[in-house]
């Protein structure tokens, strides 16, 4: 478990500290809430400032419906080696982790709101984490129940959104790293970019890496092996 910080953007982009029942009582009772997660390599000013950016982004979809945005910011920029491979790795194990602050922090969400989570690059393996989670699996040996954490499945929609998701196309498959990923989706929305040139070298940082959901999205054998799964996921290129 850990003790979350909590800030509050004002209309202009001024942040200040706030506190959970801040949060609480700001929330529109109505509108879903969107929990964005951002990648690797991305500092707390960099954080506040893109943040405000992608709210503005987000609200001009549809400037007159209702909804609720967070922020789910990690430590995601200390590189312990200086080399690329290696701390990517690192990083990545990190963000993974994370999904169990993130799952927290949905378990202290009231239930009458459904839940969008928006990923990018690593933010997107937070996100997997997350959902693998909720959806009765464990990340690094833990579950969210020997963390004393209870999240229903059946209480709310989770909606997901992958972007430059740099995750193995085949993790959210049954039996792979992620594969109880899908048990709690209703939509999984992965954009897929074949000319990503970054996550091009994804499968040069480690062994054991494929190429990246971002690049290929879900092949022919991810769908067979997701079965009727399949259907809740839709890559967009």
């Amino acid at each position: 478990c850990c003790e979350f910080d909590y800030y509050h953007s004002s209309g202009d982009g001024d942040v200040s500290e706030s506190t959970y029942d801040k949060m609480i009582q700001s929330l529109d009772p109505d509108a879903p809430i969107c929990i964005m997660v951002h990648g690797s390599l991305v500092k707390w000013e960099g954080a506040l400032n893109d943040s405000y950016h992608t709210y503005l982004w987000l609200r001009n979809a549809a400037p007159n419906r209702p909804l609720n945005v967070i922020f789910f910011t990690w430590p995601s920029y200390y590189l312990p080696t200086k080399i690329v491979p290696i701390d990517v790795n690192i990083l990545g194990k990190r963000a993974e982790y994370n999904g169990h602050y993130l799952a927290q922090l949905i378990s202290k969400l009231p239930e009458r709101h459904s839940i969008s989570l928006l990923g990018h690059s690593h933010g997107a393996r937070i996100v997997s984490s997350t959902m693998h989670l909720i959806g009765g699996g464990s990340v690094q040996g833990v579950s969210l129940n020997e963390c004393g954490i209870h999240i229903c499945c059946h209480c709310r929609k989770f909606r997901v959104v992958f972007a430059a998701a740099a995750i193995n196309h085949n993790w959210l498959n049954p039996g792979q790293r992620y594969g109880c990923s899908l048990n709690c989706t209703d939509c999984l929305v992965n954009l897929r970019n074949k000319k990503d040139r970054v996550l091009l070298f994804y499968p040069v940082l480690a062994p054991i890496s494929r190429r990246a959901l971002a690049r290929t999205g879900l092949t022919y054998f991810d769908r067979r092996a997701m079965g009727e799964s399949f259907a809740c996921v839709h890559d967009i290129d």
